[in-house]
């Protein structure tokens, strides 16, 4: 048997080569529209950065609230902090996979955003929830309130990665346009 050969593809439409985005084959030998590498790796940093600064900021915001104690930069850029941060930074990144490309308006990105910060607030609680069961401790009378606080510093943050990423998301697609 021979294999029949691919029918005539029309060429595609021109696209910078310096621009936002990029032309590639994908597995089946189609081309594709993906972001560019440079493209790839400034918004990769942008949400990044976003995420971690935020995820950071709501640390250091709950210490003063409820422990009455200031982080250093040792507490926050130590080995604690550098989790915190690439947790944090899961959020922004993970909102810019579940809507890049699709054309939502901000707030589509606004609830997607609300969303992922909550389910990543809970998983954390339920780890607290947990390792407390584990040492055989009862949550004190503050827990209500500490929960409360996390509940609003995510709902804040969410704002702000939703804000990021929407932003990225529409530089990207009037770069596209234009031409840039």
């Amino acid at each position: 048997m021979t294999k029949a050969s691919p029918p005539d593809r029309v060429p595609p439409p021109e696209i910078a080569p310096d621009g936002p985005t990029q032309l590639v084959p994908d597995e089946r030998g189609e081309l594709i529209e993906r972001l560019s590498g440079a493209t790839a790796t400034v918004l990769l940093i942008w949400l990044m950065g976003i995420g971690a600064a935020t995820a950071l900021l709501g640390v250091w915001i709950f210490a003063v609230v409820e422990f009455g104690r200031r982080l250093g930069a040792g507490d926050l850029f130590g080995g604690p902090g550098l989790y915190t941060g690439l947790i944090g930074a899961t959020g922004p990144t993970v909102l810019w996979l579940t809507g890049r490309a699709q054309g939502h308006d901000l707030g589509w990105f606004l609830v997607t955003s609300a969303k992922i910060g909550s389910v990543m607030l809970a998983v954390v609680l339920v780890f607290f929830g947990v390792s407390m069961l584990v040492f055989g401790l009862v949550p004190g009378p503050g827990a209500v309130g500490a929960a409360g606080l996390g509940i609003g510093l995510t709902l804040v943050a969410s704002v702000i990665w939703a804000l990021a990423t929407w932003s990225a998301d529409r530089y990207i697609a009037q770069a596209r346009i234009r031409g840039d």
